[in-house]
């Protein structure tokens, strides 16, 4: 049985939105879901109107005791890799001291860093404010082609390259432990036994 079996207790059975619905499946299969909403809209509709900006978003990862995520500026596979690799790395790592240390996270999906902050303006998030509506999220930040962040002065991108629905805290203190997460794994227990006996 899968370990995200387990944490399937607060999911909800039933949606009558087909979209949600189709994410809870997504959610029972993987463990949780991204959607990724695009610049185009893919229906012949005069009420199709595409966002400013693109962007995805996660749904289930509360299930796993993390917060929901989000991501704006990125295409859909990028953004979900993004998002997929965040999820996994912050089963290993604490997501609140990465937002309230201002830890800057390198991942594999992407070739610059990316900076956690809370997002308040949930609005984009359809579905997760759907299944969770009370759920945290933290939005990953990323910077220019200079490393700056919207926060910083001197940052070249506008709202239509990436929006930016949450706060960064200026004022908050970075905590004792790392300053940058990386994605990489390291030694899994097995491996670091072998590297104490051949220590010992």
């Amino acid at each position: 049985m899968p370990d995200h079996d387990l944490a399937l207790r607060g999911l909800p059975r039933w949606h009558p939105d087909p979209l949600v619905r189709a994410t809870l499946d997504r959610i029972r299969r993987y463990g949780w879901a991204v959607t990724a909403v695009g610049n185009e809209c893919q229906h012949d509709s005069p009420t199709c109107v595409p966002p400013e900006c693109a962007f995805a978003y996660t749904t289930g990862l509360r299930l796993h005791e993390l917060p929901e995520m989000a991501i704006y500026g990125l295409d859909a596979r990028t953004a979900g890799a993004v998002l997929n690799e965040l999820g996994h790395l912050f089963h290993r790592h604490d997501w609140r001291a990465a937002v309230r240390g201002r830890v800057a996270v390198e991942l594999d999906s992407l070739n610059v860093p990316v900076t956690l902050i809370e997002l308040v303006d949930k609005s984009d998030l359809l579905i997760t404010n759907a299944v969770y509506p009370d759920a945290p999220v933290v939005q990953a930040v990323w910077p220019d082609e200079l490393g700056s962040y919207p926060w910083e002065d001197g940052y070249l991108l506008t709202p239509a390259d990436q929006l930016v629905r949450g706060v960064y805290d200026a004022d908050s203190r970075p905590e004792p432990g790392p300053r940058i997460i990386r994605s990489g794994a390291g030694l899994n227990r097995a491996q670091r036994r072998r590297v104490a006996r051949r220590r010992a």
